[in-house]
C-alpha cells in the first residue's frame, strides 16, 4: 500500500515539475477509483492536492452482490433443442432435435423402444441389436430455431462417431468442415 502512495507521489511530482516549466490552462481532472477502504481515502487527499476530482465505485455493484432470481427452465424442459441420446451398450448414439420440451420426446422414444415403433432408428437400434438405450444419460448438445436446428442434427450427426437420426445428411460442402478440428 505504501508502495502505491509512493508511486502516486512520484508521478504527481514530476507532472508538476513538467507544469512548471509550461503553464497550460487549468483544466479539471476526474478519475474513478473502486473503493478499498483505507488506500482510496488516501490515494483521494493526494490527487486532491493536485486538482484531480476523484469519484468512487465498489468493487461489487448491487445487482453483481445480488442477481436477479431469473428463473431458468431445468434442462430436460427447454424447447428447441438438439439432443443426443447414447446406446447403453456400445459407442452407437442418436441424435434428435424437437420444438417440443425435450422430456416430451424422450416418453415418445421411450415408448417407441417399448413398442418396437416403425420409423424410429432408437427403436430400431435396440431391437435389431438386444441391445438397451441408457435414456439416463442424455444430453442437450445445441439449441436453435426450426432451421438452425435440421442443420444443427445434421451438423452433429456428422461429426459425432456412431451416430444416426432421421433426418437429411449433411450437405456435401460441410462435411469437409466436420474433418478438422471440430471433432468431440
Amino acid at each position: 500500500m505504501s508502495f502505491l502512495i509512493s508511486l502516486c507521489n512520484f508521478k504527481l511530482l514530476t507532472l508538476q515539475a513538467s507544469k512548471q516549466l509550461v503553464e497550460p490552462p487549468i483544466q479539471q481532472s476526474y478519475i474513478t477509483l473502486p473503493y478499498i477502504k483505507g488506500i482510496t481515502e488516501q490515494l483521494t487527499r493526494i490527487l486532491r492536492q493536485h486538482d484531480i476530482t476523484v469519484t468512487s465505485k465498489p468493487l461489487q455493484t448491487l445487482q453483481q452482490q445480488f442477481p436477479s432470481p431469473k428463473h431458468r427452465v431445468e434442462l430436460s424442459k427447454q424447447t428447441n433443442v438438439v439432443y443426443k441420446i447414447p446406446c447403453g451398450d456400445c459407442n452407437w448414439s442418436y441424435i434428435g432435435e424437437t420444438g417440443r420440451a425435450f422430456e416430451t420426446r424422450k416418453k415418445e422414444h421411450l415408448r417407441n423402444v417399448k413398442t418396437n415403433a416403425n420409423g424410429s432408428n432408437i427403436a430400431s437400434h435396440s431391437w435389431k441389436n438386444d441391445h438397451r438405450i441408457d435414456f439416463e444419460k442424455w444430453e442437450i448438445i445445441d439449441k436453435g430455431n426450426h432451421r438452425i436446428r435440421k442443420t444443427l442434427e445434421s451438423w452433429h450427426t456428422e461429426k459425432t462417431q456412431d451416430a444416426d437420426n432421421n433426418s437429411k445428411p449433411l450437405p456435401k460442402q460441410y462435411i469437409k468442415l466436420t474433418k478438422k478440428r471440430y471433432h468431440r
